[in-house]
């Protein structure tokens, strides 16, 4: 029989299934809010509603705008660094902005919540979103993917800050594997088991 998941595994998963909405092409992120084990806001990257998404028209919106200068020569450099340049314009809300964002909508208080996502957070985010809303810890599952490109290393600026405040980070244990082996638990979820109680003789005496 396979183990029950943990709470931590329970929550991480929420926010896998949460970044499985997500409409960029590139990444998916999922996160959700957790207070006294309850979740009070998900969220996943993407387009705020209403907007045009990368996943309706195909194609990386910035990228695309990227190649278009680069070809028509609308700016200094090659495509790799105009697409740098034009990450201005992604109209993706990340993961926990957009769960921060739930809570403002619904009269809800995120601080002293506990953060599941599934990246690391990028800098902005955790200097506009998660200091200031005074989250408690965050639960990480995969690693920031920085950008080498870029001259500072972001994930180092995201912990250094996460640092000064005090806001702890736990990096989730979770493979792939098991990972599979939750979600195939939770096909079994409303059946019938195979559990049948079995009489112990000596009772019927």
């Amino acid at each position: 029989m396979s183990q029950r998941p943990s709470w931590e595994e329970i929550f991480m998963i929420n926010a896998i299934i949460a970044g499985i909405r997500s409409s960029c092409l590139k990444r998916q992120v999922g996160a959700v809010l957790i207070k006294d084990k309850r979740v009070i806001a998900s969220g996943y990257n993407g387009a705020p509603p209403g907007v045009e998404t990368c996943l309706d028209v195909g194609e990386c919106f910035y990228e695309a705008l990227a190649h278009k200068d680069s070809t028509n020569g609308n700016g200094l450099g090659t495509f790799e660094i105009l697409r740098e340049e034009r990450k201005i314009f992604c109209s993706a809300v990340h993961a926990e902005k957009n769960a921060i964002n739930q809570c403002s909508i619904y009269g809800m208080s995120a601080v002293g919540a506990v953060l599941y996502i599934t990246n690391f957070p990028c800098p902005g985010c955790v200097r506009d979103i998660i200091i200031p809303n005074r989250i408690k810890h965050l639960v990480v599952w995969k690693e920031y993917l920085q950008n080498k490109l870029l001259t500072h290393d972001e994930y180092s600026l995201s912990k250094h800050w996460l640092g000064q405040v005090g806001i702890g980070i736990t990096k989730l244990d979770l493979s792939q594997e098991r990972v599979k082996e939750i979600f195939g638990m939770a096909l079994t979820v409303g059946n019938r088991l195979s559990y049948r109680f079995d009489v112990p003789t000596s009772s019927l005496l």
